[in-house]
């Protein structure tokens, strides 16, 4: 009786672990025309996975600078500057200059005046009079480039300020060493 008992539980014990595995492991039946369609998807996936990751980090990269152009663009120092450059006591000439703004580079002259005519237009007039216009022309890898420079600066200090200026009114410089090399129209 105790042997039938127990086989009696045995019994009970594999068919809960047979219902336990039917459980875990009940396959899924779909048609054959269903199924390429999913593979298709899979392998496409698989295929714009690194360029989906790779635009996500692109998309957090400019939000990033989109943040710090938006505090670039609120910040008080700056409003102040091109307060200042507006009045006309900024980008002056001084005697012992070693900065300068480089505002664009090319490899041909008539570019060079093209940007110059368009920056001209875009700033007012008090900043253009009292600007000293440069152009520093440099050879690279054999290859002849001409630098469009403005101002002259003593400290990198107020050549920055100043090119945050110009940058709240959309024209793009960085900080760059000074020559003394006037603009020509004729060059």
């Amino acid at each position: 009786m105790m042997l039938m008992g127990v086989l009696v539980l045995s019994a009970c014990n594999s068919s809960q672990q047979v219902n336990m595995a039917q459980a875990i492991q009940q396959p899924i039946l779909i048609e054959k025309s269903d199924l390429e369609p999913l593979k298709s998807f899979a392998a496409q996936w698989e295929s714009s996975q690194p360029k989906v990751e790779q635009l996500l980090k692109l998309e957090n990269k400019l939000t990033q600078l989109a943040t710090n152009l938006k505090q670039l663009n609120d910040s008080d120092v700056l409003n102040t500057r091109v307060n200042d450059v507006v009045n006309n006591q900024s980008i002056l000439k001084t005697d012992s200059a070693l900065f300068a703004l480089q505002i664009a580079a090319f490899k041909n002259k008539d570019a060079l005046k093209k940007k110059l005519s368009e920056f001209q237009e875009k700033t007012p007039q008090n900043i253009i009079l009292s600007t000293e216009i440069n152009v520093e022309t440099v050879s690279v890898n054999n290859t002849t480039f001409y630098r469009l420079k403005l101002g002259a600066y003593r400290n990198s200090a107020d050549a920055k300020n100043d090119c945050l200026a110009l940058i709240k009114q959309q024209v793009a410089c960085f900080v760059s060493s000074y020559v003394q090399q006037p603009y020509r129209s004729t060059i």
